[in-house]
This record gives C-alpha cells, structure tokens and sequence, in this order.
C-alpha cells in the first residue's frame, strides 16, 4: 500500500470549499530580518506546505457506485498532518461539505486550524478532497441527490462512507498510524457522510463528530428546509441501527447552530433522535446563533467547538488538550514596545498593537506573527514558524490585551 503512495506536485488551495463557506478574514505574517506584513490573500502561496505540522499529499484510489449504479473510479487527493515524532498517532479524517454549483472549482481541502487543533491533541490527519469535487469532479457525480422531491441520499452517503473508509484503510497501513484510534470529522454533507461511514462500523473507529450533517440545503431557495427532510430522517435512523449492530456503537457528537440556514433547528433535533431511535449514540449540542450563518461553525468557530470537542474526546483517553484558551492577567504593559524580547519585531508589534481583537502575536524573537479573528492563536504561530527554518521555533507574545511571554 506505501508504494502507492505519490506526491501531488502541482497542489493549491488554502479555501475550504463548503456549501459556500467562506473562511474569515485574518492578517498575518512576517520574518525577520525584513518583516513584511500581508493580508491573507498575499500570504504564503497556496501550495506551499505547512512543514512545521508536517503536511503532505498523497492520492487514494478508490471505485464507488452512483445514484444510477454506475462506477466511478479516481484517485482521492488526501492532505495529511502529522505532530513531530515517529508515533504511532492516532487518526483524525476531516470530510469536507458539498456545494453542487461550484463543486468542480474545489481546491485541495486543508482544514488547516482545524487540522492544528488534532494535530496538538497528537493525532495524524487526513482530509480528503472527495470524488465529484475540483480536479475529480470530471470523473462524475457519486453524491449527487439527483432531484428534491426524490432525492437519492442513500447512494450518495454510500459513496461518501466508502471513500471515507478507504482512506482510514489508506492511512492505517503506514507505520505511524495507530489503526485502534480513528475519529471521524465532518461538516455538512461530509457531516452526512461521516456518520454514515460510522455505520458501517469501521475497525479502530471510536468517535464520529457531526457539523450540521445533512444533505439537499438550499439557503436561498428555501432556508433551512433541505430536500426531504423525512427521508433523511429515515436514514439517519437506519445509520443508527447499522451502528448498534455490534453491540456497542461508537459515540457521536452533532453540532447545530440555532441559524443553520441549510438545515432549521427541528430538522437537527429530529435526525439526531431518529439516530438514536435506531440504535446509535448521539450527543446533540445545539448552539446559539453563529455569524451570519451558523452552518459556518465549523471553519470560522475553531474557538467556540475546539473546548467542546476536547471535553468530548477526554473521556476517550484523548487528554491532551488542543484548544488554546484566551489568557488573563499578565505583568507587562502589552503596548510597552521596550520589553519586546528583540528589536526586530518592533514593526511588526506596532501592526498587532493597532489590530481588533481577538488577535495574537507569536515570536521566537527574530521571527514574527499575527494574526486576527478565529483562532488568532493557532494561526499566528503557524505564521511565524512558516520563516523560523532552523531557528527556534516561536511561542506566542501577546494575546489581546494581555503579554503571555515566557522566555523559551
């Protein structure tokens, strides 16, 4: 299976491409000795690779069935993610959503932030760009419902679950990867798929979380009324069923926000009952309203989901924290420019200083990073070890208001 393995050389993308989700806005980065600040659109290439987390592509063949029974056959594009060290790593696999008009402008999915959150619980990642999608939307369709009043959703969740599983397969046969721990992750369709792929009860799986899983949204045409709901209701508690089947089905946790304009309130609270009236576990946690659209949880919410999701995966054995709370306190000044641990980040402080909350700014001294918005954090870390190269690696500053610095 390894000597499957190939390089993409030619990968791009930093957007995630969900159901018409847009990432937030941020500011980021800059490197001594010449710091320059850029918005993210100026930021580093697309498909410049994240080497602090070790991020790779490989390809995954796999053959599915579409709603007409036909096969399609491709090679997945798969971004990994990997902490420091030889492992084995327990395996997250991040499952991107679906939008039918602009499935074919797809870009490699990345899901950086919420790829660093695993990745500092210790886990490897894998987020697939699906067949259907980008560069493989040519080979056809497998998750198309083909029409509203009689949408084919089990097809299309079949296919979704199989590509799933074979890129948990794909992964479990390298070396590092400890096939006993798999965590299942997705948002929208792929929030859809991946509690279908739970039920087919994958070996080593031990949770599944579910962003707003569901299938046939249409936020303009009829907002949070998908495509037969009942029929989604009916598999939903199908997937249930199948994944009680051996005695002891995995726990899953739902996320909803109250202003989903895909999938209303109701709609949420009747799948996840319906799952668990099947057989399957299922932690629902409504949350409140989201942005302008709480079916955008997932890429522009890191810091509302990350603290739920640790306190979801502890029992599991997954202690180590990923989420990176906001500090209090603090003995320095933060816009006391004279206590900067090196003269060279000077300019680049100044920047942060005049930036909105929430922000963070991450240096190892010479090298510097910002960055506003969700995950401000995790963000202008990785900004600043983009250029640390063999310099120390860079801890962050300043957090808000408040200096959190400890000499390294």
């Amino acid at each position: 299976m390894k000597a499957a393995m190939s390089a993409l050389i030619a990968a791009a993308g930093l957007v995630a491409a969900l159901m018409g989700a847009t990432p937030a806005a941020s500011f980021a980065q800059a490197s001594a000795p010449e710091p320059v600040l850029t918005d993210e659109s100026k930021a580093p290439v697309p498909d410049q690779l994240a080497l602090d987390i070790r991020e790779a592509i490989v390809r995954v063949p796999v053959s599915v069935k579409d709603a007409f029974g036909s096969t399609v056959s491709g090679d997945l594009i798969v971004t990994t993610f990997r902490p420091p060290g030889p492992g084995p790593f327990p395996l997250a696999v991040i499952s991107h959503g679906r939008n039918a008009k602009t499935r074919a402008e797809y870009k490699r999915q990345r899901f950086e932030s919420a790829a660093r959150y695993f990745v500092r619980k210790g886990f490897a990642v894998a987020v697939p760009l699906r067949l259907g999608y980008g560069e493989l939307a040519r080979l056809g369709d497998p998750e198309t419902n083909v029409r509203c009043d009689s949408p084919r959703y089990a097809s299309a969740a079949a296919a979704a679950a199989a590509e799933i599983e074979a890129v948990v397969r794909f992964m479990a046969s390298t070396a590092d990867i400890d096939a006993r721990q798999v965590v299942l992750v997705g948002q929208s369709v792929g929030g859809f798929a991946t509690i279908a792929a739970t039920a087919a009860r994958i070996d080593g799986q031990v949770a599944a979380i579910n962003f707003a899983g569901g299938h046939g949204g249409s936020p303009d045409a009829h907002p949070g009324e998908p495509c037969r709901p009942d029929e989604l209701e009916r598999l939903y508690r199908e997937f249930g069923t199948r994944a009680s089947e051996s005695g002891r089905p995995v726990p899953t946790l739902w996320f909803f926000a109250a202003n989903d304009r895909y999938f209303s309130p109701r709609h949420q609270q009747e799948w996840a009952d319906a799952y668990r009236a099947g057989g399957g576990r299922a932690e629902l946690r409504p949350m409140p309203p989201f942005a302008d659209d709480g079916h955008k949880l997932f890429i522009q919410g890191n810091d509302v989901w990350q603290p739920l999701v640790d306190a979801f995966l502890k029992p599991l054995g997954f202690d180590v924290p990923g989420a990176l709370p906001y500090p209090g306190g603090g003995e320095v000044a933060v816009d006391d420019l004279d206590a900067l641990p090196g003269a060279r980040i000077a300019d680049g402080y100044r920047k942060f200083l005049a930036s909105k909350e929430p922000r963070a700014f991450a240096t190892n001294g010479r090298s510097w990073g910002w960055a506003t918005g969700d995950d401000a954090q995790s963000r202008a870390l990785a900004f600043c070890d983009r250029y640390t190269g063999s310099q120390e690696r860079c801890h962050l500053y300043a957090v808000n208001q408040t200096v959190v610095w400890s000499k390294p």
